[in-house]
């Protein structure tokens, strides 16, 4: 055993990181199943307490008084009862989090510090498993966020917004594509960052390297398919196992790019973050429209939709495994 796992170091370093991902999903899930509607009361007593507390200290009496119009619009910004209040103070909170991330690695990588180096050792460790029979179950994974495969997601989700007449869903979906692509696209043409030597597809020698674009669309597309599956779930329990196993998928499409020399990780970190802004913009978008009553979530659906959304996943599963064995396997190296 031991003379295995010397020999195919590479391959046991991913199969526990994988394993490590799994366990931490499964105790995540558990937490949030058993103690998160607790811990979320908890922090909403604390909140209030908060709020108390700041109404009655000098500091916000004497803003209050002397800056009542400014007091009021602070004051709005933290009232949960409405989307312009603090849903909203939160997304753009969270924004320019994810874009201080994105800035801050991005001169990392111009500046070649240590992210880079990290960079080149993983890319020469994933090398090693060229031999692998993991390549092949990683490449069907990338293939599910293909152009193609994900044209066919987007075109399958907007007959299904349109049949259940929810046609405004679209508008955030179209957000969550078209501004994270453009991103994607001005990025690459910014940086012209090359991809790693050892590459195990040769289509990837006609673009460049950073940010990833499988990266960022997972996060973006599907991660915003995955939020309208948690908005028309009723069920506490579904929820939580949606959004593990959405992380679960990040991750492999993340592993994928590497195992496959595709990329370097911090393109795939990039195209996290570039993801993570745009499906936060579309989730602000989508929920004004929700606020707006644009969007009704708590829908009743017929026994043919259900039907449609699961030949929609048959379909585009049997779509990857076309694509993969038509336009990848035969270009893998």
């Amino acid at each position: 055993m031991i003379t295995l796992i010397q020999e195919s170091k590479q391959l046991f370093a991913l199969s526990m990181f994988l394993l490590f991902v799994v366990i931490l999903l499964w105790i995540l899930q558990y937490a949030i199943i058993h103690y998160g509607k607790k811990m979320l009361a908890q922090v909403m007593r604390y909140g209030i307490t908060l709020k108390q507390y700041c109404e009655q200290s000098k500091l916000f009496i004497r803003l209050k008084s002397s800056y009542p119009k400014f007091y009021h619009f602070l004051s709005r910004r933290f009232q949960r009862q409405h989307f312009y209040g603090l849903p909203l103070t939160l997304l753009f909170l969270l924004m320019g989090f994810i874009l201080a991330l994105f800035i801050g690695l991005v001169k990392e990588v111009v500046n070649s510090n240590s992210i880079v180096a990290i960079d080149y050792f993983v890319s020469q460790q994933m090398s090693m498993l060229n031999e692998s029979s993991v390549v092949s179950f990683f490449v069907l994974i990338t293939s599910l966020v293909s152009t193609k495969i994900t044209c066919l997601v987007i075109f399958l989700v907007g007959i299904i917004c349109w049949v259940i007449r929810q046609r405004y869903i679209l508008i955030g979906l179209l957000v969550a594509t078209l501004g994270s692509a453009t991103f994607t696209f001005l990025s690459k043409m910014l940086f012209h960052r090359v991809r790693p030597a050892d590459g195990l597809l040769l289509e990837l020698a006609r673009t460049y390297s950073f940010p990833s674009g499988h990266a960022t669309i997972t996060i973006a597309v599907y991660g915003f398919i995955a939020y309208l599956a948690i908005r028309f779930s009723q069920n506490f329990i579904r929820q939580v196992r949606i959004f593990a196993a959405t992380v679960l998928f990040f991750v492999l499409v993340g592993l994928s790019r590497l195992v496959l020399n595709a990329h370097y990780l911090s393109d795939v970190l990039g195209g996290y973050l570039i993801g993570a802004l745009w499906l936060t913009i579309a989730i602000s978008v989508t929920e004004w429209l929700s606020m707006k009553h644009k969007i009704a979530w708590q829908i009743r659906w017929s026994i043919s939709q259900v039907y449609m959304v699961w030949f929609s996943v048959v379909y585009v599963l049997i779509g990857t495994l076309i694509y993969a064995q038509v336009y990848q396997f035969p270009f893998l190296l």
